[in-house]
């Protein structure tokens, strides 16, 4: 099993290299500013959060994405909280090959949950009613299209800007402000 494994590591190893050495893949952080829209924007209000990816460049003007993240929306309501975690694929179609302009397409999972915190009231002493907190959780389809721009800042370092609209089957749509570096491996 141990000499399985150790071979296993160097091929990954070997493709990795050979691949790095092409610059064909790239790492990122995002950080996402989330307007709420729909069914969402009624008791939530704007969102802030940060996404991890991973870049794959299979042509000059067309790369694929893969991304995971967490957002969360400050609320109306005391003591409520509305959170996202979205796992989701896509690509970049850039319009001049490998930098400027693009726009960009995903399709994912949007694992969502919200949750309240009851008070409790003690109505006689020794007597409390109330408290805890009641929350839920749901599993929905996602998808994405937008825009943006990379701007090089040497040759393993972009900053990347861009803005999607995203929308959620449960009407938890919302449109999302990005702004993040990715480095080339």
């Amino acid at each position: 099993m141990r000499k399985i494994f150790v071979i296993i590591l160097l091929v990954a190893g070997i493709a990795f290299t050979s691949n790095a050495q092409t610059k064909n893949m790239a790492v990122g952080a995002d950080f996402v500013v989330s307007i709420p829209l729909g069914d969402l924007s009624t008791n939530a209000k704007v969102g802030f959060g940060g996404l991890g990816s991973f870049e794959y460049a299979f042509m000059p003007q067309l790369v694929g994405i893969g991304q995971i993240g967490y957002i969360t929306w400050g609320t109306d309501v005391a003591n409520a909280s509305y959170h996202v975690v979205p796992i989701v694929v896509g690509a970049k179609y850039f319009f001049t090959p490998g930098v400027g302009f693009y726009g960009i397409s995903q399709l994912g999972l949007a694992i969502l949950s919200a949750s309240v915190e009851i008070p409790a009231i003690t109505v006689y002493p020794g007597y409390t009613i109330g408290g805890g907190s009641v929350g839920g959780s749901s599993t929905e389809f996602s998808f994405a299209i937008g825009a943006g721009y990379e701007l090089p800042v040497n040759p393993n370092v972009d900053l990347d800007f861009s803005a999607l609209f995203n929308l959620i089957t449960s009407n938890a749509n919302n449109i999302q402000i990005r702004a993040g570096a990715k480095y080339a491996l």
